[in-house]
């Protein structure tokens, strides 16, 4: 075998040209190129390195191929969309909550109310839900200060509990959407619950938020959530949701969280009557509202009962309440 030197030699010694060095030796024109390169490197005037570690553009380029393919790999378990398709298969009209902002774990929490909820989430025909994020406080080292002091358990029992609660109610969730406090961890320590989450209720992992077609027995509803989106306004609670319209396009419900108040709202845009919502939240009590305003959240579900083949949707904001009379009695 043709040493690096050897070929070196050949080149200043012999004044042989890369492509005569490669056509003798029957390699490729890089590999000449490649040896001549790290053996010069291995020289610095009279010094010479016989064993200095020298890489190649040969040796990136074989690097940048095997990324190429770590990438596929990656893809290939990534289970982040921002676009889904689900069909509900029912002859009848069935009901579809936004329900997020749990907060398990948080000292402020109404823990009582939510496994009512989460009970009739679980216990009613043709009722569904959609989650729209901050399951649980996780209030860790860096997040905002002080709502670590506000933690009932720590964030590692917080995430037990919330899989405790979503075993409960896997056969009724039909996407996930994660929020600002299930983020902290990703950012900090790249472990991500939503995996967790999703996998449990083998749901769709609509990552930050997206556009999710509900396609109920053949008549689809499209949804557009996030847990937080941009232009929210104190005078207009519907500012947000009605840019979401503008900007990523028409959608039959827009829905969000985030503000712990529930809100719903009907308005005709865009060639049709396009319906607004938001969830409010288990978290009653804590020390960033009060310090704010005085805030306190308001536990409260929003519902929209979506008909089968043909384009007709009834709300309610009270969702888990009123609404669920509401949806037993049109699936009589």
């Amino acid at each position: 075998m043709v040493t690096d030197a050897e070929i070196l030699g050949m080149f200043d010694e012999q004044g042989m040209t890369y492509q005569q060095i490669a056509d003798k030796l029957n390699c490729t024109y890089d590999k000449v190129k490649n040896a001549i390169y790290r053996e010069r490197k291995r020289r610095k005037g009279k010094i010479e390195y016989p064993d200095r570690k020298i890489y190649t553009d040969e040796d990136l380029a074989d690097y940048a191929t095997r990324m190429k393919e770590l990438q596929r790999a990656a893809e290939a378990i990534n289970t982040r969309q921002v676009k889904a398709t689900i069909h509900i298969n029912d002859d009848k009209p069935i009901g579809i909550v936004y329900w997020g902002d749990w907060h398990i774990g948080a000292i402020g929490t109404d823990y009582n109310l939510f496994e009512e909820d989460l009970h009739k989430v679980r216990d009613t025909d043709g009722l569904y839900f959609i989650g729209a994020g901050d399951y649980i406080d996780n209030y860790i080292t860096g997040t905002p200060k002080g709502g670590n002091f506000e933690a009932l358990i720590p964030p590692a029992m917080q995430d037990q509990v919330v899989q405790y609660y979503m075993r409960q109610v896997n056969e009724k969730c039909l996407a996930l959407v994660k929020g600002c406090h299930d983020t902290w961890l990703k950012k900090q320590a790249d472990q991500d619950l939503m995996e967790k989450l999703c996998e449990i209720t083998n749901s769709v992992n609509l990552w930050h938020g997206g556009e999710l077609t509900t396609i109920v027995g053949g008549q689809p509803y499209l949804w557009r959530c996030r847990h937080r989106y941009k232009y929210q306004s104190s005078l207009n609670l519907a500012n947000a949701m009605r840019r979401i319209n503008e900007i990523q396009g028409p959608c039959d419900i827009a829905a969000e969280a985030h503000l712990h108040n529930a809100f719903v709202h009907e308005r005709h845009m865009m060639g049709d009557y396009r319906l607004m919502l938001r969830t409010g939240s288990y978290k009653v009590w804590d020390e960033h509202g009060q310090q704010l305003a005085g805030y306190k959240g308001k536990p409260s579900v929003p519902m929209v009962i979506l008909y089968p083949g043909k384009r007709k949707m009834l709300y309610h904001r009270d969702g888990l309440g009123a609404g669920l009379e509401i949806l037993k009695a049109v699936r009589k």
